[in-house]
């Protein structure tokens, strides 16, 4: 059996992804975390003019610590594309491991996508995730380290089955204890089971900070 590939078929989208985490340490055991990211669109093989705005995601979380490195994770993300409105429900377990100066993490997420236009979309997806500091056997402030990402999703809508995976290097600093800076690229392939491959890249920049709970001050 040969199995071959058109890939002058498939489609190719670039764009800019700028995303904003803020984490708020509300007790030891529980953080909220509200993010927002737009994406802007470069370039799409399939239409003549593709510069254009794509959607912009805001999301909340609460995050329960069940253990020394897992957490339980439940939260709401709100969509907004082509002046439609996107609701989706979202489930996380993760846990993270360190081995000397390598920092591992894996996180299972579900999640359930409604809106007004399309049939509702459920998703399962597993991440693994390897940080490393440049420097030295972890993280400090203003230092630089490298964050590898390779993520498994699967999909279910109106019948069909997708499967996308996605490749994420990273180089991140930290400036200091409550902000960090990660930039690199999010590389996506779907679609490639029964109809031609979907290939998205996207030029991302993230910013994290970290809110301290006075309450939790000494």
């Amino acid at each position: 059996m040969i199995y071959s590939f058109s890939w002058s078929q498939s489609t190719f989208t670039s764009g800019l992804l700028p995303r904003i985490r803020i984490s708020s340490k509300l007790t030891n055991t529980i953080k909220w975390v509200n993010g927002i990211e737009s994406r802007q669109l470069f370039t799409d093989n399939t239409k003549k003019n593709s510069f254009d705005y794509f959607l912009t995601d805001i999301s909340s979380l609460a995050s329960f610590k069940i253990g020394h490195n897992s957490s339980l994770n439940g939260g709401y993300l709100l969509r907004i594309e082509d002046n439609q409105v996107t609701h989706r429900t979202i489930q996380q377990y993760s846990f993270v491991y360190s081995y000397h100066a390598i920092r591992v993490g894996h996180r299972f997420v579900t999640d359930q996508t409604f809106s007004t236009t399309t049939l509702p979309k459920y998703r399962g997806r597993y991440r693994v995730t390897l940080e490393k500091p440049l420097n030295g056997d972890k993280i400090n402030p203003n230092e630089f380290y490298i964050k590898l990402s390779n993520e498994y999703l699967f999909s279910y809508q109106d019948s069909k089955l997708d499967i996308e995976l996605r490749v994420l290097p990273f180089l991140g600093y930290e400036l200091n204890l409550k902000n960090k800076i990660e930039a690199g690229i999010d590389y996506r392939l779907s679609k490639f089971i029964n109809s031609d491959p979907k290939n998205t890249l996207w030029f991302t920049i993230n910013w994290f900070y970290t809110i301290q709970n006075l309450k939790n001050k000494k």
